[in-house]
């Protein structure tokens, strides 16, 4: 079942900018018609990945948990390829 959960998010002028140009280098990527959701989605699996494989996180179970959200992310993909 895809359940959502509506956030709403404030961003400065730069910030907007960033992602929607994340937004453009994913479609340019993925070949796909991805949204700036789509691309916050990427950013944070993104994020998470570079915790887990290029910074120690030093304490074990928040280590555990980064990486448990970060598979049940990609587990549960529902944004097509907008993984990078």
């Amino acid at each position: 079942m895809d359940r959502r959960t509506e956030i709403q998010v404030h961003f400065t002028d730069q910030e907007r900018a960033g992602l929607a140009a994340l937004a453009a280098g994913l479609r340019g990527v993925a070949e796909a018609d991805l949204s700036e959701e789509d691309a916050l989605v990427a950013a944070v699996e993104m994020a998470l990945t570079r915790l887990i494989d290029d910074f120690e996180v030093p304490d074990p179970v928040t280590r555990g948990q980064v990486q448990a959200a970060r598979d049940d992310l990609r587990a549960h993909w529902i944004r097509g390829a907008a993984g990078i």
